[in-house]
């Protein structure tokens, strides 16, 4: 059985570039367009920034557009981006087991439910006292 053939990076680029896809968002995919690549919706799962920062020319390393972040606030942009990721996956996970009906979190949720439903009836009840105590009283 023969190995896989890779593609190396460098003739990759060259590709793209002799394809006219020589525009690269900060998130790392290629483009024909710099404005196309400003606009790139990956770099909103992609970036921890959650939109393009920067466009660089690969076919010469000039940046085109915005500016490239500094060290320091890619570093606080990146756990901001780990507490929406770690939120979003709990979310996620909430509702793969409601979907699976199984599981802590659906449990939790059910018992929550419930409570709500049970508070809810009992309000509903001491209303429905109170309608018939008025009625009886003629108010």
């Amino acid at each position: 059985m023969s190995k896989p053939i890779f593609t190396p990076v460098p003739a990759y680029r060259q590709s793209a570039i002799a394809d006219g896809f020589k525009f690269e968002c900060s998130c790392g995919e290629l483009y024909n367009c710099w404005v196309a690549a400003s606009s790139c919706r990956k770099c909103r799962n992609y970036c921890v920034f959650g939109y393009c920062t920067h466009v660089v020319d690969i076919s010469t390393g000039d940046v085109v557009y915005g500016e490239v972040p500094e060290y320091e606030e890619y570093v606080r942009a990146e756990e901001a981006a780990m507490k929406r990721w770690a939120a979003e996956k709990r979310e996620l996970d909430l509702h793969a087991q409601m979907w699976l009906k199984e599981g802590e979190l659906y449990e939790a949720e059910m018992k929550r439910r419930a409570e709500e439903a049970n508070k809810l009836y009992r309000e509903l009840k001491v209303d429905r006292q109170y309608a018939i105590q008025d009625a009886l009283m003629g108010y």
